[in-house]
């Protein structure tokens, strides 16, 4: 299900391309998802008003789905998970990669009996069904050697929390601010921080078609620059985040500030982080969450964001 809402957040100004600011306004439908790392797309719509352009932010369930819904052009953009896009395109569905959006995000989160991630053995964990938490997961304990001896749940992230509390489960992979959520109410305890696969903190990208890009070239760029803007906003002050955590979550105030010590605000999309796409990739084949990659050099393409 797809509920759609117009978010106001951020009065921070943009330099405007000419070509926008005469006419009238440029639409452009935005799609993200109710997450701690995702807060950057719920500022867009006052950074792009500044530019004649009326966004709207389209919430998501699914991560696949978001990005479905870009390849179809029922959204234009898409603030969504690499891995999602990475699957898609290499079946081959046409997407770009324009930018990092937000790096990092999750935590493994253990129940009493749980106090590494060998103890995951026997046990059950929650985790976001196909999403990069839980490619990351999978790594992790094959690596452990203990991947066909954990009970691996397929569990959103609004519902880790109850089922921490009830003991329905014995460790959630859960996203912020969720994980900061069930730490702080003593459900759980933070176990593994999932940084140190070969992705690293690699999480969400900013994914349109290159149908799109090809046809809006002013737009999008202008779209890139205000995720700039609003990226560099809250990595400065992540006043703004916490707002809008507060707002759309329904999540106590310092439970949202405390989350966002696990989220990274950052656009650099640099040689780095190149290479952690690259290495996301291979991490999916390893996993069989994907059958064949796309062709980087189609599916990357930072120039926007490197040149804003």
């Amino acid at each position: 299900m797809i509920s759609r809402r117009r978010v106001l957040a951020s009065t921070a100004l943009l330099a405007a391309p000419a070509l926008l600011t005469a006419a009238a306004p440029e639409t452009v439908k935005i799609g993200t998802i109710l997450g701690a790392p995702n807060m950057a797309s719920f500022l867009l719509p006052d950074y792009l008003k500044k530019v004649n352009i009326d966004a709207e932010i389209v919430v998501f369930a699914n991560i696949v789905q978001r990005m479905q819904a870009v390849a179809s052009g029922d959204i234009q953009i898409g603030y969504g998970g690499i891995n999602a896009a990475i699957g898609l395109a290499g079946r081959g569905t046409p997407l770009v990669l324009l930018s990092n959006a937000t790096a990092g995000g999750w935590y493994l989160i253990g129940g009493p009996a749980v106090t590494s991630v060998a103890d995951l053995k026997g046990k059950k964990v929650a985790v976001q069904a196909a999403s990069i938490s839980h490619l990351c997961l999978q790594w992790k304990l094959r690596h452990e050697g203990i991947f066909d001896s954990v009970d691996v749940l397929g569990m959103d992230n609004n519902a880790m929390p109850i089922a921490m509390q009830r003991g329905d489960v014995d460790a959630a992979m859960a996203f912020e601010p969720h994980a900061t959520y069930i730490v702080m109410n003593n459900w759980g305890h933070p176990v593994w921080e999932p940084y140190d696969t070969p992705m690293g903190r690699l999480n969400l990208g900013v994914i349109a078609t290159p149908d799109y890009v090809a046809k809006n070239p002013a737009i999008t760029k202008a779209i890139i620059q205000a995720h700039k803007a609003a990226t560099a906003d809250l990595a400065r002050d992540s006043t703004q985040a916490a707002d809008a955590v507060v707002k759309t979550l329904n999540m106590p105030r310092n439970v949202a500030v405390e989350s966002l010590k696990n989220v990274f605000f950052t656009t650099d999309s640099g040689p780095a982080f190149h290479s952690q796409v690259s290495a996301l990739g291979a991490m999916m084949l390893e996993a069989k969450m994907a059958q064949k990659l796309p062709d980087w050099r189609q599916f990357i393409d930072t120039t926007l964001i490197d040149a804003a």
